[in-house]
């Protein structure tokens, strides 16, 4: 009987339902979303626009880990990454204002910084080319802290505008563009020129003046209260956000060419400015961006040929945002959809941090025993485990969990370009030029990686 039991549970886990067309489109999406709350995959509040028209904008779950106080549809969220729309949305506003120049390189407008702020250009703190290594945020306590990093860096991780890295320091340069030329604080210059003109009231730096909600973890713990020196990150609404988006997209901040270098990417993999987009005729056709910082999780999308936008705002982080974002595609377009599992990088993480062959065991473990539950079916946890590995330093731990997704996954070119980056960081050109070479014959679209066969066969 016991087995019995199991067995029906696995399988309303992984069940997929199909959309009845005489049900109400309404009456689905808040099925989805209460079904993956149930799950504990979703404590948070969403909003979905169809048509032009709002047909779900609701709120799912609790304000904190206690599960004391509800969240309500004004309660706000911490943005996380979506917060770095703001600024480079700024820098694109004052460029068309001519108090600017995107091309001009950084040492033209912030002096005291070493010789790389001569070859850096504006434009490539947009889209992640300038080769400006990663912030140490742990290091950072005041706010005169991020100058001082800033100051000491000597060298760039490669030639601005040939490479691609996602770091802090290149919006926190933005941040002190904008109050060096404008003269006023960052937080004052979105609220005089963002926040107020859209009507966006519940959006605002102060944690006390807002909703805000406290994010936790899956364990029943509430995140510390950790605030950052300076302003760079908003707490916000659905609603806020869905007048943000609106506005973004219809010229009412910044013009289509302005636009277009913000989507504007290093390569496929790479994220722009405002995350991943795409435009045709002049219009913005998709936008995708996430963002987290601790247990918060956001994420917005917008699909011009479905006339769809949601926008997705939980304070409960378990990376299944995307999964509901296409379980709601596939509900308005009447076809059946899946209620997403759980994340295999949540379950997985912290037994590879501690012991990568503990970890790898696991992985295995509950493959055999909890394939249905968790999703086996793509390589983000295993590249997403591995590249916090590569942050750590732990080169070793990174290869074998990344040639564990290259064996899982022979037919994804990302988990080679992944072991590829391992084994070149640790020093094993050979190793790095094979896999890279394995990745571009997979995707021959892989700019990056034809670019470091080149590198690594002149180094060679």
């Amino acid at each position: 009987m016991k087995y019995i039991y199991l067995w029906i549970i696995l399988l309303l886990q992984s069940m997929t339902f199909t959309v009845n067309a005489k049900t109400d489109i309404k009456v689905i999406l808040d099925k989805l979303i209460e079904k993956s709350h149930q799950r504990g995959l979703f404590n948070g509040n969403a909003s979905v626009y169809f048509r032009g028209k709002p047909i779900l904008k609701k709120s799912f779950g609790h304000a904190d880990a206690a599960k004391q106080n509800g969240l309500s549809v004004n309660s706000t969220f911490a943005l996380g990454s979506i917060s770095k729309e703001f600024s480079a949305v700024a820098i694109m506003m004052l460029h068309e204002k001519g108090l600017i120049d995107i091309d001009a390189p950084v040492s033209r407008y912030v002096s005291g910084l070493q010789a790389w702020s001569e070859e850096v250009k504006v434009k490539h703190l947009i889209n992640y080319t300038s080769g400006l290594p990663r912030l140490n945020f742990r290091a950072v306590k005041v706010a005169s802290d991020i100058d001082n990093q800033l100051k000491q860096i000597s060298t760039l991780k490669f030639t601005p505008g040939e490479g691609y890295l996602y770091s802090n320091h290149n919006v926190l340069l933005q941040i002190r563009l904008i109050e060096k030329l404008t003269k006023q604080s960052y937080s004052a210059f979105l609220e005089n020129n963002f926040f107020q003109p859209l009507g966006m009231k519940s959006t605002s730096f102060n944690f006390n003046e807002t909703n805000a909600v406290t994010a936790f973890n899956n364990d029943g713990v509430n995140d510390p209260n950790i605030s950052f020196p300076i302003a760079i990150m908003p707490y916000s609404t659905i609603e806020d956000m869905q007048k943000w988006l609106f506005a973004l997209r219809t010229g009412k901040l910044v013009s289509t060419s302005s636009l277009k270098v913000l989507f504007n990417s290093f390569d496929k993999n790479s994220q722009a400015a405002l995350g991943h987009g795409k435009l045709k005729n002049d219009k913005v056709i998709k936008h995708r961006h996430h963002g987290s910082h601790f247990n918060f999780e956001s994420l917005v999308y917008y699909n011009a040929e479905l006339d769809l936008q949601v926008i997705l705002l939980t304070n409960n982080k378990n990376f299944r945002l995307d999964n509901i974002i296409s379980a709601v595609e596939s509900i308005v377009q009447g076809k059946s959809y899946d209620v997403p599992k759980k994340s295999l990088y949540l379950a997985i993480r912290q037994t590879v941090y501690d012991d990568v062959g503990q970890g790898v065991k696991f992985y295995f473990e509950l493959k055999e025993t909890k394939r249905d539950l968790y999703d086996f079916d793509n390589n983000s946890a295993l590249i997403r485990v591995g590249y916090k590995l590569l942050a750590q330093n732990k080169y070793q731990s990174a290869i074998k969990i990344f040639k564990l997704a290259a064996t899982e996954f022979p037919d994804h070119a990302n988990a080679f370009d992944s072991l590829a980056e391992a084994y070149y960081i640790s020093g094993n050109l050979k190793a790095a030029l094979l896999n890279y070479q394995a990745s571009v014959k997979l995707d021959p679209q892989n700019k990056n990686g034809r670019k470091m066969i080149v590198k690594i066969n002149e180094l060679l």
